[in-house]
């Protein structure tokens, strides 16, 4: 995250830097700030919206003195959680010794964290009133390439046993065979895999222009996401069994077994935007 907002700094001083540059009015570069709403919707289970920010530059080329054409590149997070009170599973699998049985699990209070970073490409179109102040208005689309993504669960008791139909016997234990009755779980951080996401965006507020050249601009903004986002390459179990190191469960995504799904990207708040023209 420091690199990225690390380069928009040192871009925004170039503009800063190029106060002489911009003869031609017709031209706008401006540097943004925006949030704090910013999550991953999803389905299937409880989502629970988290915050994020985003900070950007764009260029604009003026049609004429109300009207501006816009494209920019901005640096975006989200953060999300999936809650479900309980979820059980079951499949059939084989033991260290070769011997089929059906892998059982039953968890309750599960909450699992999602954090992506996107970088979005924005394209918009803006209208403005006349005057030193101005209401405005801009809308438009983005297209956001995945930058990064991790999830981490936490689970208040998590019940896992084996089932041999041969036996007609579950068991419970032991624990190193991987049956076993565990509270307060936390699994370790995972990459969380994402495709290109298109959105719908909008703005509105005010531009109250600063001198000849500068103006501030205050508004609000909605992104919506207009796509599953979620890279789902094959369907995994959401507690995964591994006959070789069967004490050592895998505990995959919610999306990863269709627990939840329809994951499209959130974005909404406060907009503050720095131009120089």
């Amino acid at each position: 995250m420091k690199k990225y907002i690390k380069s928009l700094a040192i871009i925004a001083a170039f503009f800063a830097a190029s106060n002489s540059y911009g003869q031609d009015k017709k031209q706008e570069f401006s540097i943004s700030l925006g949030g704090p709403f910013s999550f991953i919707k999803s389905t299937g289970g409880e989502y629970v919206p988290g915050n994020g920010i985003n900070a950007g530059l764009r260029y604009a080329y003026y049609l004429n003195e109300g009207l501006s054409l816009g494209v920019g590149v901005e640096y975006q997070t989200y953060t999300s959680d999936s809650k479900f009170s309980y979820i059980f599973g079951q499949y059939n699998t084989v033991d260290p010794e070769n011997e089929a049985f059906q892998f059982r699990y039953r968890l309750t209070n599960l909450r699992e964290e999602q954090k992506l970073t996107y970088i979005n490409v924005p394209i918009n179109i803006q209208f403005e009133t006349p005057g030193t102040s101005k209401l405005y208005v801009s809308a438009g689309a983005k297209i956001g390439f995945a930058s990064s993504g991790t999830y981490q669960s936490t689970i208040g008791n998590s019940t896992t046993s084996g089932y041999y139909p041969q036996y007609n016997v579950e068991l419970f234990s032991p624990a190193f065979a991987g049956f076993a009755n565990v509270n307060d779980l936390k699994t370790p951080e995972k990459d969380l895999d994402t495709k290109v996401s298109y959105s719908a965006t909008f703005e509105t507020g005010l531009k109250q222009e600063l001198g000849n050249r500068n103006s501030i601009y205050i508004g609000a903004y909605l992104d919506y996401g207009l796509n599953d986002i979620y890279d789902k390459k094959e369907n995994k179990n959401l507690v995964q069994y591994n006959a070789d190191v069967p004490v050592e469960l895998q505990y995959n995504s919610a999306f990863d077994s269709g627990f939840a799904r329809n994951m499209r990207l959130v974005s909404y708040g406060i907009k503050l935007r720095f131009a120089i023209r």
